[in-house]
């Protein structure tokens, strides 16, 4: 690099810096831990085992997550900085891609998230969805550009909404793993089985015929009949075995949607309740049925 282009580089660094640094300070874009293109060579990977031991530090095995962990984490903060610094058309097969993103996605919620402790939901922190403060492959995008224009729309697979993670108790579980190629189908097929099976989430009322479903199934409506023929025949497709026999029995099967807890779900002391979910009431059985 020659001194000119250093220099240029230098006041484009420090204009982008300053510029994110007055807009946090009025509110309007979230704290993160990556503010400027970090120094360095272009990479054409990176290293998951940073991210791996993030997530083995801080995520419970019923997918709470500890913010108080995640707070002075390096690893986190090392994985972000080789995102920024990642070669995104370097990577060679779709579904390799296509974990790097799931993953990008889901480590910047973390990192927004502890960037702007304490919060008792995500929604509180302002441009938490929209604001481009995410910087990968040397572009900012937004989480729900990321979500929406590159995930849903790029690839479209309908697994992949089951794996990105919002921070709330209603989202789907964050995986205590990276997501990685080797094995990225299993994973994406373990995430639909196990949100569809949190009776917390999904629940079938065999007395009205109802299928109560998490409100995940309705922002993906769409790709989601697209892809099972019916919102029922996707659930179908990944439910337990009693819940699966009984959908393929009943093709006049009613779809109704639970309320959308945004509290945070983290394992840390919280100071508000919880919203709880609105729910049909009665006692239920595990496995989602009743």
């Amino acid at each position: 690099m020659t001194v000119k282009q250093g220099y240029r580089r230098f006041i484009h660094n420090s204009s982008f810096i300053i510029l994110l640094a007055l807009l946090a300070s009025c509110g309007t874009v979230p704290r993160t831990t990556i503010v400027i293109m970090p120094d360095g060579q272009p990479l054409s990977g990176v290293d998951d085992s940073l991210y791996a031991r993030a997530l083995e530090s801080a995520v419970s095995s019923n997918g709470s997550v500890s913010y108080n962990r995640l707070r002075n984490d390096t690893d986190l903060t090392e994985y972000l900085r080789q995102i920024a610094l990642v070669q995104v058309d370097a990577f060679t097969s779709r579904s390799g891609l296509l974990a790097f993103w799931i993953n990008a996605h889901n480590a910047y919620v973390l990192d927004i998230i502890r960037s702007n402790m304490p919060v008792n939901s995500a929604e509180d922190i302002s441009g938490f969805r929209y604001a481009n403060v995410a910087l990968v492959g040397g572009k900012l995008y937004s989480l729900d550009a990321i979500e929406h224009t590159i995930i849903e729309k790029k690839f479209r697979e309908p697994r992949a909404f089951f794996a990105l993670f919002d921070g709330s108790r209603s989202s789907p579980a964050l995986l205590n793993e990276p997501y990685e190629e080797s094995h990225f189908s299993d994973q994406l097929d373990g995430q639909c089985k196990g949100f569809i099976a949190d009776s917390s989430k999904n629940l079938l009322d065999k007395r009205s015929n109802t299928l109560y479903l998490s409100r995940v199934f309705n922002d993906y409506k769409s790709p989601l009949e697209d892809a099972g023929g019916s919102l029922g025949g996707f659930v179908r497709a990944f439910a337990p075995p009693a819940m699966a026999a009984w959908i393929g029995g009943h093709s006049n099967l009613n779809i109704s949607y639970l309320s959308y807890d945004n509290t945070l779900n983290t394992s840390d002391i919280e100071q508000h309740e919880p919203i709880h979910q609105t729910r049909p009431s009665g006692r239920r059985s595990s496995g989602g049925i009743r």
